[in-house]
């Protein structure tokens, strides 16, 4: 067997301890087969066995008559598809299995599956069969529910040309669903527990004022962090489940710290916050660096950095800037578990683990005190006064028409620690 190294590999550095000569990886091996070749003559597949393990043809020497032999025992009795079956599985590629068996490229290989740094995987031999069934397996399929949509609605076309959205719809309207039902949930979870809630807030509110907003809102991260990618599986127990799940009760067990019942405004930084709480958020900033460094690597290795880079600038620009400088901005853990949520878009398991957290922190700011403004006051001023609302008339001045006749909103000034809002 030939132990040459191949040119593309020539210049990659043996680790130290390694023998150059026995971690060389040899192609001389490899059998130009097309596994799309529906024409391959599999019954008269014949092979010796390299070190590997990996079936080639050679019928040059007279040693090989016993290994065809036997070679041929192998497959006897297999119909010709398991035949293709079989070769494909145990030679696939000797370059590419001896490039995985290597050790100088182990370790870059792991690195870049995404798949091997998936804690299903991890868990898939220390869970009981059905527990990890149980954990793993989507409540309903998106096959299923897509092939019942299609039968409800008559559908004979050939289903991959069919224009109705297919997975991707499926994915969305689950998602849709996860928050509507997470939100009746938490809400009488939350009265019955007697967490800090707002006590006016009803689910009839929700559903008047809020419940558009917040498909929307749903939409808009659906498509940024890309939940209609195949591996995501919103109806999984883990991780998303348990994710959620913690996402919705964590922000509510929170309050129970006084040093955390504070906003995050100027205002009430420059004001009321206590020192002990400067240091969670310090804690809170080193991990969101440590996160942000992951999903940089990521984005890097996938060639899609710069993309998503302009993608979060543009975010900002659309959703932080033009409210950032108000005085009243307020930023609700609604608001900002939505705007984090989603661009934690990349593959990896700990990105959607943090994804899910976010949507749980969304379901938990909607369901306890609603949908709250993050110009506070500031928007419900702009909208009574600009509705000319008959309880505004405490701000009215003489003269004028529209909605000039009303008195300027007089912002909270964090300079000062002056938030009377008295004109």
């Amino acid at each position: 067997m030939s132990t040459r190294t191949p040119k593309r590999y020539s210049k990659i550095p043996v680790k130290a301890g390694t023998n150059a000569t026995s971690a060389s990886i040899d192609e001389s091996s490899e059998h130009k087969y097309n596994s799309e070749d529906e024409n391959y003559d599999f019954e008269a597949l014949t092979g010796s066995s390299d070190v590997d393990g990996c079936c080639i043809i050679d019928t040059t020497t007279t040693n090989n008559n016993t290994t065809t032999a036997a070679s041929r025992t192998s497959i006897d009795g297999l119909s010709l598809d398991e035949k293709r079956t079989k070769y494909i599985a145990e030679r696939t590629s000797s370059k590419e299995i001896k490039y995985l068996q290597d050790e100088r490229f182990r370790d870059e290989y792991e690195d870049n599956d995404v798949m091997a740094q998936s804690p299903e995987k991890q868990y898939r031999y220390s869970l009981p069969p059905l527990i990890h069934r149980i954990v793993i397996t989507n409540l309903v399929n998106d096959r299923t529910i897509l092939r019942g949509y299609r039968k409800l609605c008559r559908v004979d076309q050939d289903y991959d040309n069919v224009d109705d959205g297919g997975i991707t719809l499926i994915k969305l309207v689950k998602l849709w669903l996860v928050i509507i039902i997470g939100i009746l949930i938490i809400h009488p979870f939350a009265r019955w527990i007697k967490w800090e809630i707002d006590d006016s807030y009803t689910i009839t509110d929700f559903v008047r004022y809020d419940f558009t907003t917040v498909l929307f809102d749903m939409l808009f991260f659906f498509v940024v962090g890309r939940m209609y990618d195949s591996r995501v599986d919103i109806d999984k127990l883990f991780l998303w489940g348990m994710f959620i799940a913690l996402g919705c009760i964590y922000p509510s067990i929170a309050n129970d710290f006084a040093f955390l019942r504070h906003s995050l405004s100027m205002y009430d930084m420059m004001c009321n916050w206590p020192m002990i709480l400067f240091a969670y958020v310090v804690t809170l900033l080193v991990l969101a660096v440590l996160l942000v460094g992951g999903l940089l690597r990521s984005h890097y290795r996938r060639m899609v950095m710069i993309s998503r880079c302009i993608e979060s600038v543009m975010l900002a620009c659309i959703f932080i800037l033009p409210v950032a400088s108000n005085s009243n901005f307020h930023l609700h853990h609604w608001f900002g578990m939505w705007f984090v949520g989603m661009q934690a878009n990349a593959p990896e398991w700990w990105s959607r683990a943090f994804q899910a957290y976010c949507l749980g922190s969304y379901i938990n700011g909607i369901a306890v005190y609603g949908r709250d403004p993050i110009l506070g006051c500031n928007l419900a001023f702009y909208r009574s006064t600009n509705a000319n609302c008959p309880y505004m008339s405490c701000y009215e001045e003489a003269g004028g028409n529209g909605t000039h006749h009303y008195k300027s909103f007089v912002y909270p000034d964090w300079r000062t620690c002056n938030a009377t809002g008295i004109p």
